[in-house]
């Protein structure tokens, strides 16, 4: 008996991982992460210095789509629009060339358009948000700009109060805005600035 002890002591002396059971680690449970949601792509605030609406072909702002960032008086897009992602400011889309035929304006996102809507020939912004080309009283054939701006600064006539340079700068804008002549305008100063003012755009002289 006192063999087989002192064996045994010896065993455990030289291979101690036998005389005791070594227990498995406990098994750690590691909670699972939520899921990050992506973040939902908003319009840029308004004073971002961001002008954009996205045109999409497809509903739900998915398909082939067009940027847009400033007047287009011929769109062009080659496809029926189902959706627009406004990016910031607010837009006018019509149905004819030229920002005729039957228009709207928007504000936010349009995930389904209108089917009367679809086809936008032309679009541009209103001016609100600080962006566009300026508030405006809009007829048949002739539109009227109070105060016409360019990327939502007011037009200066580089060339102080003469008429020339008014005519000029207001020519440019209205061709801009998709129409084809300034008919009448004039300049106004603010703080010793010379702005084009009170710029009536229509589709010929007479």
């Amino acid at each position: 008996m006192r063999i087989i002890v002192s064996a045994a002591l010896a065993a455990a002396f030289m291979f101690p991982g036998l005389a005791a059971s070594q227990e498995p680690p406990a098994a750690t449970q590691q909670e699972a992460a939520p899921a990050v949601q992506p973040e939902e792509r908003r319009p840029a605030p308004p004073g971002a210095n961001v002008l954009e609406a996205i045109v999409h072909r497809d509903t739900l702002f998915n398909g082939p789509f067009v940027s847009v960032t400033n007047a287009q008086p011929n769109l062009n897009l080659g496809w029926d629009a189902r959706s627009i992602r406004v990016r910031s400011g607010e837009w006018q889309i019509c149905t004819a060339r030229n920002y005729a035929g039957r228009c709207t304006t928007i504000t936010r996102d349009q995930p389904t358009l209108n089917p009367q809507f679809r086809t936008i020939l032309s679009m541009r912004p209103t001016g609100a948000f600080g962006t566009g080309v300026g508030q405006s009283l809009r007829g048949a054939s002739a539109e009227f700009f109070p105060a016409p701006l360019r990327d939502g600064q007011r037009i200066q006539c580089e060339g102080g109060s003469s008429s020339n340079c008014a005519r000029q700068a207001a020519n440019q804008f209205c061709r801009s805005v998709g129409w084809v002549v300034a008919r009448t305008q004039t300049t106004e100063t603010v703080s010793g600035r010379v702005y084009v003012a009170d710029v009536l755009c229509a589709r010929s002289i007479t």
